[in-house]
């Protein structure tokens, strides 16, 4: 039972979370914006101002919006496969 054991239900808890992020952040890319899901960030300082009751907690950040005309830079070249891997 989840119920009894705080650690799996917190575990399955994060891995359910990040799935959704991770839909959440494909279906706004869809609808044409860009998305920056950040980590790192002072989570307690987060859930201490939006979510003070302690019901929830935070995991990651997303910033949402449109990108600006210079935004984005041509793709870096790639390494070839012979640079890349090295058969033994």
């Amino acid at each position: 039972m989840p119920e009894a054991n705080e650690e799996l239900r917190i575990s399955h808890g994060d891995f359910n979370t990040t799935l959704q992020a991770g839909y959440f952040i494909l279906a706004v890319r869809a609808a044409g914006l860009v998305v920056g899901p950040m980590k790192g960030f002072n989570a307690a300082a987060v859930d201490k101002e939006f979510f003070d009751d302690g019901r929830w907690r935070s995991i990651l950040l997303v910033n949402i919006g449109y990108p600006a005309e210079d935004a984005f830079r041509e793709r870096l070249p790639r390494p070839t496969f012979e640079e890349a891997v090295r058969m033994v």
